[in-house]
């Protein structure tokens, strides 16, 4: 009976060693997972974080809806089961690009103004070139026919483009790197009676030219041609960005 309850002492005194030794690896464990290293990261790096990802997802919607519309093209173009109807369509859009560069023949219903010095007697002591036309007076002009809605301008015959320069030279403007002289004949397709109001209501700039003594008459006409830009455009800096490079 006595070696019976040692044993059984025995027994139990391993088992609980054992269970220490379990209860101290977990006290361990436990320790080193809360004693861990912390990275602390600022409100101001977690906003640069949401900014990078809000440019990021308006990238991809932008890339997805680039991806629309050339699959949409490419639909086009591969819907056509001959040869010349794609001709006819690749055609076709060469046309609008030509039409909306200005690289084209127009007509269309708009105003014709006449621009020119002024031929009042100058007052005393004023300087005689407050009433001349200046590229100022030409490029606020053409700036207020653009704001009307004009969709294609002229200016002496030249097609007024994104890259058109209009400035002062000597007693000329240079337009198109070409020379012209007074007076100046400025042709506007568009809506009419819009363009003549934005040079001939009262407060604009137009009515401020006339009433300083320029000339400024303004005309519209139902059947206005504009030539297409004759000069060349030689691109020395710009490059092509092809489809999927990150700029």
């Amino acid at each position: 009976m006595r070696r019976s309850m040692v044993k059984f002492m025995k027994i139990k005194t391993i088992f609980l060693l054992l269970f220490c030794i379990l209860i101290g690896l977990l006290i361990s464990i436990q320790s080193r997972m809360i004693t861990g290293s912390f990275l602390y990261i600022s409100p101001k790096v977690l906003q640069d974080y949401e900014t990078s990802i809000k440019t990021e997802k308006m990238e991809m919607e932008q890339i997805k809806s680039l991806i629309i519309e050339k699959q949409n093209k490419l639909n086009e173009y591969t819907g056509y089961e001959e040869s010349d109807n794609i001709l006819s369509a690749m055609n076709q859009e060469l046309k609008r690009l030509k039409l909306i560069s200005g690289f084209m023949d127009i007509k269309g219903e708009g105003v014709i103004v006449l621009l020119d010095d002024g031929t009042r007697d100058l007052y005393q002591g004023e300087n005689p070139n407050d009433i001349l036309v200046h590229d100022i007076d030409l490029l606020t002009i053409i700036n207020d026919l653009k704001v009307a809605g004009a969709e294609a301008i002229s200016i002496n015959g030249q097609r007024l483009i994104s890259n058109t320069e209009i400035n002062c030279s000597g007693h000329s403007v240079r337009i198109n790197n070409q020379f012209f002289a007074q007076p100046f004949i400025i042709k506007a397709i568009g809506n009419p009676k819009t363009l003549e109001s934005a040079l001939s209501a009262p407060g604009t700039y137009g009515e401020f030219l006339r009433e300083y003594g320029l000339i400024l008459n303004v005309n519209k006409s139902i059947n206005i041609h504009i030539s297409k830009y004759s000069e060349g455009k030689d691109y020395k800096f710009l490059k092509t960005v092809e489809e999927g490079e990150m700029i």
